[in-house]
């Protein structure tokens, strides 16, 4: 069983995770955040790779799970 630390999320990704998780689309999470649509692309795809997900629904849910958000 991975614990939170396995995952090295930096605290942007996890920034980004919560906001996904908050309902937020990728718009409204580049607002949040002032950065671009293209980098929360890039964020998010730097979560999949590190939760070993596929989803907005995996992702959050495992982070959820984890107590990562």
């Amino acid at each position: 069983e991975n614990t939170v630390s396995d995952y090295q999320l930096s605290d942007r990704e996890k920034e980004v995770l919560y906001l996904l998780g908050e309902g937020n689309n990728y718009q409204e999470i580049a607002e949040s955040l002032f950065i671009s649509v293209d980098t929360v692309r890039h964020h998010i795809r730097n979560i999949y790779s590190k939760l070993h997900v596929h989803s907005q629904s995996q992702a959050v849910a495992k982070a959820i799970r984890k107590g990562i958000i």
